[in-house]
């Protein structure tokens, strides 16, 4: 009923926008059920993944110069709604990418023992392609909301035909409207095959029930965040990204036919890891600790023991704990590979060492890595400070943490892989 509505309320304002040779056209609300009984100057329509919907910058449509009939027109009007989408993906893109480099070097190190700039490229690509496909679906939202919700109650259309009846009513809009629904899933349907290597049929189930999460939150106002459903949930929009995944299927198996990816040993562990790789690793190391922590402190409040303050002493002693416990005692027993190293194939420990070297090279690795990070955050002293940069300088020059020079074998020209890098 409400598209009907739409459609011979779209109808009406074409007849008058072709008949008035004014750039901007004002009509009476009367046209409309939805709206305000007031004279409202036009605003953009909104056609964002699915059927046309009154427009969320406003209660006011939107109809100007050229009009709605010429190519020209539809297309830069069709666009323009993506507009603010994409100004918003943009300006998230450096926040998201700033805190998942780290999961995403945690992949890139295991799938292919190494960075690739190739990969690194992919990863942060489809960061911004994820981001702009939530906001182009999603954002933006009426901005009354207790108006909008009490004059516009929007459910699901499930018949898969629809979109036949929106393309007489709505003609190249709503052609140019299914296109976008296919285009807009391409890229989700060559990453998942290209960059993430899933089965075909995986990622194409991948992009239906990403496209079903999209729908479901529509028609629940992004899971209730919204007091109502501010866009139509349509099964075409399924079909259509359903369709579009596939298609970037397609291409993303042609892409590993023509540029198959090298061939990677998964046995294969890096014995002299680079400074970007050592830190990758230790990075998951200390999430790992701080959530022990975290849970510790839940743990024995929940047992009535009493509330540990987050910056007390106490909290720093459990820090402490869970730090020796993954730093010092996980790597002795599994001959340098933390929890860390084993995500980014890697291992501490670069060459065989003897009993009590390798006690004296566990707990100089230990020591020198709590200060610099812990004993930097907590300690009143200049010392770690100092002693990070001493690190560095190591680093630049030995190309090697201090603690490698314990018990290590000289290297040889007949052993040219001693002491190399890996990144």
């Amino acid at each position: 009923m409400h598209g009907a509505l739409h459609g011979r309320v779209w109808h009406t304002a074409r007849q008058i926008c072709r008949e008035t040779p004014t750039n901007h056209l004002w009509f009476s609300s009367q046209h409309t059920a939805s709206f305000p009984r007031t004279t409202l100057q036009p605003k953009p329509a909104m056609r964002m993944m699915g059927r046309s919907l009154p427009s969320p910058y406003g209660d006011a449509i939107a109809i100007s110069s050229p009009p709605l009939s010429s190519g020209e027109g539809i297309m830069t009007g069709f666009l323009s709604t993506f507009s603010k989408p994409f100004q918003l993906a943009v300006l998230l893109w450096p926040f998201v990418a700033v805190l998942l480099t780290v999961p995403a070097a945690v992949y890139l190190y295991h799938r292919d023992n190494r960075l690739r700039p190739a990969s690194v490229l992919g990863a942060y690509s489809f960061m911004l392609y994820v981001l702009g496909l939530g906001c182009f679906t999603l954002y933006p939202w009426p901005r009354d909301s207790a108006a909008y919700c009490a004059t516009h109650h929007l459910g699901a259309q499930l018949n898969p035909l629809q979109f036949i009846g929106d393309i007489r009513a709505d003609g190249v809009t709503a052609i140019l409207q299914l296109g976008m629904n296919i285009v807009l899933f391409v890229p989700m349907g060559f990453f998942l095959t290209r960059f993430f290597r899933l089965p075909s049929w995986v990622a194409v189930a991948v992009c239906c029930a990403t496209s079903v999460c999209i729908e479901v939150a529509q028609l629940t106002g992004i899971f209730h965040l919204y007091p109502c459903a501010y866009r139509i949930c349509d099964v075409d929009d399924v079909i259509t990204n359903t369709l579009g995944g596939a298609v970037g299927v397609a291409l993303g198996l042609w892409c590993n036919r023509a540029f198959p990816a090298p061939h990677i040993d998964k046995t294969e562990v890096t014995m002299h890891p680079g400074f970007l790789r050592r830190c990758v690793s230790f990075a998951v190391d200390m999430g790992i600790v701080s959530m022990c922590q975290m849970l510790s402190i839940v743990l024995w409040s929940y047992l009535g023991h009493g509330t540990i303050a987050p910056e007390g002493g106490s909290s720093l002693v459990l820090l402490s704990v869970w730090f020796v416990l993954f730093e010092g005692v996980v790597p002795w027993c599994t001959h340098g590979r933390t929890i860390g190293c084993l995500l980014t194939r890697m291992t501490v420990e670069s060459t065989q060492r003897t009993l009590p070297q390798r006690l004296a090279f566990h707990a100089a690795r230990t020591a020198l890595l709590y200060t610099l990070t812990i004993g930097l955050c907590t300690w009143r002293s200049p010392w770690p400070f100092v002693l990070g940069l001493a690190t560095v300088v190591w680093w630049i020059v030995c190309k090697q943490m201090p603690y490698d020079a314990i018990g290590e074998k000289r290297r040889t020209a007949g052993n040219p892989m001693a002491g190399g890098q890996s990144s």
